[in-house]
């Protein structure tokens, strides 16, 4: 074999090498971008689609808190609640913030810190089966429990309105109840 033979079968088996490595490169960080995020702790213990950040926060008494106690509730799935202020309410534009949590018997409490005192409002509604989604009758109504803050009582096809469900929270927090509604 001649001096110029051996030295493109270099070249390429160079070229070779270092497109096995790249590609390899690729896949690994392809790899690490689709990662699933793990479960937490919670989640994992009770089989729920649970992470960090669907995390409640520490109940503190004297903050700038949302100590939100959910009643009529049971031990299946995953309890959904969402925070908002009046610009936006219930557009996903307009939310705050979100927590799941697991669902438990009788009642749950979740707290929530804000930024600062001032109005606002929570929703939320019992995914029984955990699916992350409200589940809905074909006429659009919950088909899975909701609530709402101030526990208004809504008698037709609409949603609720910022002035039914809106309430203050003071420099050192607040306590609420929301009495879950099931209309199935």
């Amino acid at each position: 074999m001649s001096g110029g033979r051996i030295r493109r079968k270099c070249r390429r088996s160079a070229l070779l090498v270092a497109a096995g490595v790249m590609s390899g490169a690729i896949a690994s960080q392809a790899a690490a971008a689709s990662d699933p995020e793990p479960l937490s702790a919670i989640g994992a213990e009770r089989g729920l689609e649970l992470y960090e950040r669907d995390a409640a926060d520490q109940c503190v008494l004297g903050h700038h808190q949302i100590r939100v106690t959910v009643k009529n509730i049971t031990r299946e799935g995953l309890l959904k609640l969402e925070l908002f202020g009046e610009r936006n309410f219930m557009q996903s534009s307009g939310k705050l913030r979100r927590i799941r949590v697991p669902a438990e018997d009788g009642s749950v409490k979740v707290c929530i810190n804000v930024a600062e005192p001032g109005e606002y409002a929570v929703v939320g509604y019992h995914d029984r089966d955990g699916d992350r989604k409200l589940d809905k009758k074909w006429n659009f109504m919950p088909k899975e429990p909701y609530g709402l803050s101030n526990n208004p009582v809504i008698k037709s096809l609409r949603l609720p309105k910022w002035d039914e469900t809106r309430f203050t929270v003071p420099e050192n927090g607040v306590d609420i109840v929301i009495n879950l509604v099931d209309l199935d």
